[in-house]
């Protein structure tokens, strides 16, 4: 496995237990900021204490926690000079199985703290069976709503069910492979109508 595939794992589960994180001190104008996964999008919101004002807001992004992007703005005049003001945005494009990281800006008045939230969700891929080879932990993740009811069959290459399991959710299902012996082997799930069918290697 490539060196920066395998770096990108271990911090997807190195956070996949705490969906939001802050990164720094907040900024002294926001009474509220909060980042947070809604369904397949991500809910930015943010309070701005009265008696503050900017010109013009944005609200960035990164995909490495480094380089950040502008994926949103509101032109004009943010805050009120007398009463707390509320704004929010969904990024309803956010790059699949991502640890992503927010900001707003506040037009030339600075930052707000760095937010990191993981998404593990798939937007235009059907499926992800990773790490492969697996030693016994694996996730399989599929393109499927939230909630979504799922049966998975693993099969060995004679064809032979080596593991049965149902009432999974999807669209993360987190399996424990340790029981099955070295080999490759195939899986199928099947949710919603739709079957999601491939393989994986346990070392």
């Amino acid at each position: 496995m490539p060196a920066r595939v395998l770096v990108h794992l271990v911090a997807l589960a190195l956070v996949a237990a705490v969906p939001e994180r802050a990164l720094a001190q907040e900024h002294p104008f926001l009474a509220e900021y909060t980042v947070q996964r809604v369904d397949g999008s991500i809910h930015i919101d943010w309070t701005i204490l009265g008696g503050n004002t900017c010109d013009g807001q944005e609200v960035e992004r990164s995909t490495d926690g480094v380089h950040f992007v502008a994926v949103h703005r509101i032109e004009g005049l943010c805050g009120d000079p007398l009463v707390p003001r509320r704004y929010d945005w969904f990024d309803t494009a956010p790059p699949e199985l991502s640890l992503l990281s927010y900001r707003v800006k506040l037009g030339t008045d600075g930052y707000s703290s760095v937010k990191t939230v993981l998404f593990e969700q798939l937007r235009t891929t059907e499926q992800r069976f990773y790490p492969s080879p697996t030693t016994g932990e694996a996730t399989l993740l599929l393109n499927v709503a939230p909630g979504t009811p799922v049966q998975l069959l693993v099969f060995d290459l004679q064809g032979r069910v080596l593991l049965e399991r149902e009432g999974l959710q999807g669209p993360l299902l987190r399996l424990d492979l340790a029981a099955l012996p070295q080999g490759t082997y195939v899986y199928r799930a099947v949710a919603d109508g739709r079957a999601f069918v491939g393989r994986f290697v346990k070392g």
